[in-house]
């Protein structure tokens, strides 16, 4: 089927136009004499879509022949989920030993890892799954607002653990890592979901295929400073309270915790002004960690202190880099959005 076809508008009656199709599109897409098409207006553009075409009704299926762990049928189920299918189908070689644990366990993961996401069918070496999301209901401006607050507190949580070595705090930090999983796989989706149909783009108030992209990469980085926070988390339980050094550390941390959200800012805002601030901040912020590192080097104690501060730093300054990406990705969508920009 060709890609583009060049065909004229004419007026018809007083006030409306019409163009023709070509057969081979029209045959393409199973529509006949009589049927009705739905027509987008979006981003300068009209596009047409098929009255029966419904986006998200994929069906998928993973068949497992060999002993695989449960992660790694998951990591496929995620892949499944965040192409945009609503129904999953996994099916395991009825040879496989522990088959009901199997099952079990893959259960609770994906409760636990994926918003909107049931069991609907089930026998001895079978499990459906349906995703039941509705994004009328998950606006993308609130989602990442949420994964925002979920992943400051975290920052926040884990940045109070480090200084005073509780290993409580430390362990709620980790296990609220699947809370900002869960918003990062459904976001993703969306943006997925938003990239196969122009009209869910439309409906999450998106303006282009590059505003989807940039979207994309915002809530990766938001992840990313999860994980960072957890890794935070796991090295407090690893090593405990530090004795000395870790109110520098800490301080500096928290001011981080103000420099993501002054990136959020200018993502919500669509501020470039903002944004130039937080991406001057991060530079600032590097150097810092740098003298910090230096100093915890030199300074008379134990090798194993030192090596904890060093990688709590190294999380520091991976975060204050994703921070810094946010920033410039907020600029990249004003960009997508606006075709003049005024520095000033």
């Amino acid at each position: 089927m060709a890609s583009v076809e060049r065909r004229k508008v004419q007026k018809t009656g007083s006030s409306s136009f019409i163009v023709t199709l070509p057969k081979e599109w029209v045959d393409a897409v199973g529509l006949k004499s009589g049927d009705y098409v739905y027509i987008y207006e979006h981003g300068g553009r009209l596009v047409i879509t098929p009255g029966t075409f419904e986006i998200g009704q994929l069906q998928a299926t993973i068949r497992v022949f060999s002993e695989a762990r449960i992660e790694e049928i998951f990591r496929t189920i995620v892949a499944f989920y965040l192409a945009g299918y609503t129904n999953l189908t996994v099916t395991f070689d009825s040879s496989l030993q522990n088959l009901a644990k199997k099952i079990s366990d893959l259960k609770s993961m994906v409760r636990i890892k994926l918003a909107g996401i049931e069991v609907i069918d089930e026998t001895y070496n079978t499990i459906s799954f349906k995703i039941l999301l509705d994004l009328r209901e998950l606006p993308l401006e609130s989602s990442l607002r949420r994964l925002h607050l979920i992943v400051s507190n975290m920052m926040r949580d884990s940045l109070s653990s480090y200084k005073s070595g509780d290993k409580a705090l430390a362990e709620a930090v980790i296990q609220r890592d699947d809370e900002a999983d869960r918003f990062h796989f459904m976001i993703v989706r969306e943006l997925s979901m938003a990239l196969l149909d122009v009209k869910v783009m439309h409906d999450l108030g998106l303006s282009s295929p590059v505003e989807t992209i940039n979207y994309r990469i915002i809530a990766r980085n938001l992840e990313r400073i999860a994980d960072h926070s957890v890794n935070i988390a796991k090295n407090v339980i690893t090593y405990g309270k530090p004795s000395s050094m870790a109110d520098d550390i800490y301080n500096l941390g928290i001011s981080l915790i103000d420099l993501l959200n002054s990136a959020m800012g200018s993502l919500y805002k669509l501020s470039r002004q903002d944004a130039e601030e937080v991406i001057q901040k991060t530079r600032e912020t590097v150097s810092r960690i740098d003298d910090l590192v230096a100093k915890v080097v030199v300074a008379n104690i134990p090798d194993r202190e030192k090596a904890f501060h060093i990688m709590v730093l190294d999380s520091l300054r991976r975060i204050t880099r994703y921070s810094n990406g946010i920033a410039e990705t907020s600029i990249n969508i004003k960009a997508s959005k606006v075709s003049s920009i005024d520095i000033k």
